[in-house]
């Protein structure tokens, strides 16, 4: 494999899939992605510190961006995924239900990968980049279902769809049901407490009070440092949804 003949972004892709199985091992971290490199022959002809070199080359931040790379790959695998599901859902919640459940299925066999990645997003230095990631999730998953939304809207309901996100992740990291099936009645409820998510007109308070009612699951879930990230999204205040 030589780094001048692919895109810059495919030759990213290629290396976090590849290091992916070694993340459960050895974290998101350079030694992770040098024992990818090497199972798909990457510069194999160069020194372990040169390929080290090249991948600092494309992940300037390290972990957060092998993240952040990640989840980009996976909101593409997504939506290819969705283009080809015929019919599709007609209703928005239902769009929005099909379009996360196959993000965790495409996931699934990454989970502990996901898992050992929450730590990493909940780090202060890396709250930025943690929030876009979100962000560029809930708003790919808008653009999937066909939102065209231009106006304060816009926004609102990458919002509302995060206060579904997010906590339906932190469920499906401990979910040990099959096919994830309780992960999917989890999410039936909060798509249920956004009601008509495409088109409601309510407070920002509506979004807090959702992350209250899942605060009440935290002494039930392994993984708590993910709620500290999505208490930001609470911190924006004078808006509403439409």
């Amino acid at each position: 494999m030589n780094t001048k003949t692919l895109d810059i972004n495919q030759i990213k892709f290629k290396l976090i899939r590849a290091m992916l199985p070694h993340v459960p091992f050895d974290g998101w971290s350079w030694e992770a992605m040098e024992q990818g490199a090497i199972d798909i022959g990457f510069e194999k002809k160069k020194t372990q510190s040169l390929r080290i070199e090249i991948f600092k080359n494309f992940f300037n931040h390290g972990s957060i961006d092998f993240i952040e790379t990640f989840s980009e790959m996976i909101d593409l695998e997504v939506e290819e995924i969705y283009k080809s599901i015929d019919p599709k859902p007609e209703k928005v919640p239902e769009k929005i239900k099909r379009i996360i459940m196959i993000r965790f299925n495409l996931c699934q066999k990454y989970k502990e990968a996901v898992r050992s990645s929450i730590s990493i997003t909940a780090i202060p230095t890396n709250a930025k980049t943690s929030l876009n990631i979100l962000y560029k999730t809930c708003n790919s998953i808008w653009r999937i279902t066909g939102d065209k939304s231009t106006d304060f809207s816009f926004y609102s309901r990458r919002i509302t769809l995060a206060a579904v996100y997010a906590p339906t992740l932190l469920f499906w990291l401990n979910d040990k049901s099959n096919n994830s099936n309780e992960t999917e009645f989890f999410l039936d409820r909060r798509l249920r407490d956004i009601s008509k998510i495409s088109n409601i007109k309510k407070p920002i308070s509506s979004v807090k009070k959702i992350s209250n009612n899942i605060a009440s699951m935290k002494n039930n879930i392994n993984v708590k440092s993910i709620f500290g990230f999505f208490k930001k999204l609470n911190k924006i205040k004078n808006s509403s949804f439409s």
